[in-house]
Parts: structure tokens; sequence; C-alpha cells
């Protein structure tokens, strides 16, 4: 499952893995044609939990956990579908097994034979050094902070997942479903203590899931609420950040102290965790739950951090609306997502008299991206007309620009291109200019 996953370019795949198949006999136009076949399928169909935060991870929900459970108990193709019947609609169950199954050739020849001996090893010797370091009784004290319900009779399982390229030990790569950790690793890896704060990370993302109802709406309120204008940049990276500093401190606990250097490969979540940590570190040891008095020195430890936050674009893509009238839906906003990071990716198409994207493009949640590819005429009159942020600019449809404007319910990008790759050049141009320019809001495209 995992394996096909990554080959077909998901996020929650290793990406030496995917390398190392492109580069073998595997690796055939027929091949190509499957993941694509794979790609179409709406194998892990999502919905919103109702009554909680839809911006908060555990406000959406799929049937991803129940799947990976039943992949990591199978022990066949057959078995997996057995256990799945009902969780999916039995035409995507079928199309699933055939896709695994071609692909098994692949899997046994570059991933299974050659690690499983070495992986069954390392997965007891991994279990051994979490037992002996009563490493899970500590996590358990982070389920306090998270104020999240977990019954003690579901313990997490993790699973080693073998990278597939020149590395030697673990990376910074994990993944989390429900109860289920993948974690990527060199097979003959025993650096357990950096793996395990990997590990951790992930984990503390499930606790977020499984915050109480109550105390996931009242963070949304303490957040949202302040009157700081770094609000809603402190609240959009409350996620990872929480969890950096769970895996760091899960760290310390092992070393003394958590790692030297980097510890996520994104700046901004970096330097906001490490400028939580001493504050999480105590609420923790203290076996605090996060509450209002956490919630403002956060947002004020973000404001001193990042005092550019409000026009920088690394930050404003976090949250982002796309939303295009194209025919290649994917490939006008592929450019974008190639430039910059996001936390939360919403989705929208057409433009014209589309009500749910309107709202959410004045909600002022997100960050609006609108790439216009056709009927330019009629586009740009309907966006001027319902988006207060555009009727102060004087936008000629027969003209290719990019716009980069803020409104009375914040930034909003517009790029108008008439051929594909001026929307690569929208991209690249907003993330060399990496602000906001004010003085220089409408800029043209070749």
């Amino acid at each position: 499952m995992r394996f096909v996953e990554t080959l077909a370019g998901g996020s929650g795949g290793y990406g030496g893995s995917r390398r190392v198949f492109e580069k073998s006999r595997f690796n055939t136009p027929a091949a190509r044609r499957w993941l694509r076949r794979y790609q179409s399928l709406d194998h892990e169909p999502g919905y919103d939990r109702e009554g909680y935060p839809t911006d908060r991870i555990g406000g959406q929900g799929s049937t991803a956990p129940s799947y990976m459970a039943a992949s990591a108990d199978a022990q066949d193709l057959a078995d997996l579908q057995r256990r799945t019947v009902g969780l999916l609609p039995n035409e995507v169950l079928v199309a699933l097994d055939s896709v695994y199954r071609y692909f098994t050739p692949a899997f046994d020849t570059l991933a299974w034979q050659p690690h499983a001996a070495e992986l069954g090893r390392q997965r007891t010797a991994y279990a051994q050094f979490l037992a002996q370091g009563q490493l899970m009784g500590q996590f358990g004290r982070l389920r306090t902070f998270y104020g999240s319900v977990w019954p003690d009779a579901v313990p997490y399982r993790i699973q080693l997942n073998p990278q597939l390229d020149q590395g030697k030990g673990f990376t910074n790569h994990a993944t989390v479903s429900g109860n289920v950790v993948l974690l990527d690793c060199h097979p003959t890896s025993r650096d357990f203590v950096a793996g395990s704060a990997v590990v951790f990370h992930e984990m503390s993302h499930s606790l977020s899931v499984q915050q109480r109802q109550r105390l996931q709406q009242q963070l949304q309120g303490w957040y949202l609420g302040s009157a700081s204008p770094a609000r809603r940049g402190a609240y959009n990276l409350m996620e990872e950040a929480l969890a950096t500093v769970a895996g760091e401190w899960m760290h310390a606990q092992q070393t003394g102290r958590p790692e030297t250097g980097e510890w996520y490969r994104d700046d901004y979540i970096n330097r906001y965790a490490q400028a939580l940590y001493p504050l999480m570190k105590g609420y923790v040891e203290r076996g605090q739950t996060i509450d209002s008095l956490f919630v403002g020195q956060a947002i004020g430890l973000f404001e001193r951090t990042f005092p550019r936050a409000a026009t920088d674009y690394a930050n404003l893509f976090r949250q982002v609306l796309y939303w295009s009238d194209a025919d290649d839906y994917q490939a006008a906003v592929q450019p974008f997502k190639d430039q910059f990071r996001s936390t939360f990716t919403y989705t929208a198409t057409p433009i014209l008299n589309s009500a749910k994207a309107l709202s959410r493009a004045r909600g002022g949640e997100y960050l609006p991206v609108i790439p216009v590819t056709r009927q330019h005429t009629a586009t740009l009159r309907y966006l001027r007309q319902h988006l207060p942020a555009l009727r102060r600019h004087h936008l000629r449809p027969k003209h290719s620009f990019v716009l980069s404007t803020n409104g009375p319910n914040g930034p909003l990008i517009l790029v108008n291109a008439h051929t594909p790759a001026q929307l690569a050049a929208a991209a690249t141009l907003l993330a060399q200019q990496k602000h906001l320019n004010a003085a220089q809001p409408l800029m043209p495209l070749k």
C-alpha cells in the first residue's frame, strides 16, 4: 500500500524509494499508466467532523486509519480485501487490488526481499529500546498537555518502512494514521534516538486529532479572538510547532536535551518551535493542559519572532484557497504548490458563479490564489464585483499579470494568464519577491 502511494508521488512516501524505482527496470510506460490509474481512484475519501473547527486536523476524517490498520494486519492481498469490505466501494477495492498485484514484483525485488530479515531484527530491537526507556509512559504526559482522549487499551503500532536509497540512518520522515506509525529508515540503522523523535512528533499529531471537541473549539476562539495581528499566523502554525516541540521534548528525555541545530525543515516552524519550547516544556512537566494563558503567550512569541509575517508569502501560503477555471486544474495550480508550502489547501473550480468558493475567498481564513485562464473579461468582471480588494485596481483582460494585494478581508493573489508558461512565471515571480509589495501590487507577465 505505502509502496504504491510513494511511487505515485504521494506526500506520505519517502522520496528516495521513488527515485530507486524510477531507475529500475520496473519503471515502464505500463507501470506509469498503472500509477495514473491509482492516482485517479478515490481511495481515501474524506469528510468533515461536525462540531470541530474545520481548519484543524481534528476537523477532517477519512477512511485512511482503518485501511492502514487493516493493511498492517493483513497476511496477503486477498486478506486485505476481506478486512476492508464495506470501508470503500467494491469498485475501488477491486481496482486497488489490481494495482497492488501489478506492483508486487517490484515491491518484492526492490523493498521486501533485500530487507525483510534485517527489518524484523530492527523492529524487535526498536521495541526493546522503547520499553527499556519507558518512553511510552513519558509520552503519556503529552496526552495531558493536549487534552486528548486516547484509550489505554489501544496501543500505538510502529511499523518500519525501508528507505530504498543510500542513506544509512533514519530519515526525518514518518506518517501517522490512527494508531499506526510508519517510520522510514535504513534497514541496518540503530539510531533509535533520532528515529524516536520523529515517531513521537507524528504521534503528537494523533493526539491533536483526538483532542476533546470542546477544547478544540476553545483553542480556535482563544487564538482567533486575540487582538494581535499575529493571531492567524500563530494559529496556522500551532499544529506543526507543538508536534515539533513534543518530539524534541521526548528526545530530551533520552539525552538530557533537545537536538542541536535545525528541528524542522521549514524556517517558520523551526524557529517558532524553538521559541515555544520553554513554554510548552513547563506545561508538560507540570502536568498542565494547554489553556488560554498558553495561547496568549504563544501568539506573543510568534509576533516577536516573525515581525513581517503579515506580508511574507512563506507565511501567507500556509492556508490557501486555489480557485481556478483552468481545464487542467492541477497543472494550473502546481507551479504555486511547487514554490510554496501549505498546511491546508482548498481547491475550487469553476470561478464563475461558485458561491461556496466565493464565500471562502471572502472569509479571510485562507489566502485566495486565483489563476484566470479563460473567459478573462467575464471572469475579471465577476471577481471585481464580489471581491472588494480588486476594485481599486485597473485590470485589463487582454493583459497578462499577477496582482498581489491586500483588502478588507486580507491578502489576495490574482493571476491573469493566457499561456501555461505565464502561470509558472507568476509563481516564480512571487517566490523571488518573497513579500507582498504594497508599492507595486500589479506586475506584468511576459
